[in-house]
Parts: C-alpha cells; sequence; structure tokens
C-alpha cells in the first residue's frame, strides 16, 4: 500500500469525513492538524495531502503548507484539498488555494470537494456572520450564480458530501 501523511482540519465535520476515507483508501491514517503538524511534516519526506475547509480568507491547510515552507514541499508531492460550499465550477475557475498559497502554489496540487453545510450545527458567531452575509448579498444588485445559490440555501441544512470525489485524489497519490 502507499504510504502518505494525511492531515487534516474540519470546522463541522464533512472535511473530516473526506479524510478518514482517504485514509481508508491509502491504507493509512488522518491525523487532526495541531500546532506541532507542521515540524512532523517537515521531517517526513511522504506524500502529503492536507484536507481543509475555506470559510473567506481563512484556510487552515494554506497555513501548514506555508509553515511546512519550500524546502518542505519541495523533497515530497503535497496535495491541498479544500472542502467547501461553492459551486464546482465557480471555485475551480477562482482558484482560490492558489492566491492563499503564494509562491508555493506551482509545488502544491490542489483539489476542490464538496461540502456539507447545517445550519442547525453552526456556531452562534458563525450563524451571525453567514445573516449578515445573506443580508448583503440579498441588497446586491446583479448576483452571481454562486451568491444565488448562497441565498436560495440560507438556514437550510445542505450535505454535497460525494466521497466518490474522493478518486481523483487517490490517483493523484499513487502516480
Amino acid at each position: 500500500m502507499l504510504t502518505a501523511a494525511i492531515y487534516y482540519a474540519s470546522f463541522y465535520g464533512s472535511t473530516k469525513q473526506y479524510a478518514e476515507e482517504l485514509a481508508t483508501r491509502l491504507g493509512t491514517t488522518a491525523e487532526e492538524i495541531t500546532e506541532g503538524s507542521a515540524s512532523t511534516i517537515r521531517a517526513s519526506d511522504e506524500p502529503l495531502i492536507i484536507l481543509s475547509p475555506i470559510h473567506g480568507p481563512s484556510h487552515p491547510g494554506v497555513k501548514v503548507v506555508k509553515e511546512v515552507g519550500q524546502e518542505g514541499v519541495e523533497k515530497r508531492k503535497v496535495a491541498l484539498v479544500t472542502v467547501g460550499m461553492t459551486l464546482d465550477h465557480v471555485v475551480e475557475a477562482q482558484d482560490p488555494a492558489r492566491a492563499l498559497l503564494g509562491d508555493l502554489a506551482g509545488d502544491v496540487e490542489r483539489f476542490y470537494l464538496p461540502g456539507r453545510l447545517n445550519y442547525s450545527e453552526l456556531s452562534p458567531k458563525h450563524r451571525n456572520i453567514m445573516k449578515g452575509l445573506i443580508t448583503m448579498l440579498k441588497l446586491k444588485p446583479g448576483k452571481t450564480e454562486n451568491e444565488r445559490m448562497m441565498i436560495d440555501t440560507y438556514g437550510t441544512n445542505t450535505d454535497r458530501v460525494d466521497l466518490g470525489r474522493l478518486d481523483a485524489i487517490v490517483e493523484w497519490a499513487k502516480k
């Protein structure tokens, strides 16, 4: 079996679900990102897969890749898997992880997976942020397709997790 280091950050569970399933498929384990993850990762040269949600400009996976640094990234295959609610074709066209990674983007393979947003599980802070965002979007003229989707699904538990989408990541890891 292929050995790979799999790390993840998850706020509401969909990223953890993907990480654990990916680990099962690759015959390894998935580790939650902690303060010491970057130093552990730097000490290894096995392929690295980091799964992380993105919330606006906050992306814990990008933070870890940057902490690992150029030298740590160059000595192995690295993939960053971003889990979110943005429509697939929109997130792939925007490729937000590329911009967040900066100079490291050329050395990091990027994948995007659809996640889950259960309003019933949101923290009060996150719920208030979403309420403010949706209120602003409703007032905005010329809404994008993605903005309309956000308005239409506001307040509704939405699960777009698709474990079949891990096939592309498994294929990348095995190359």
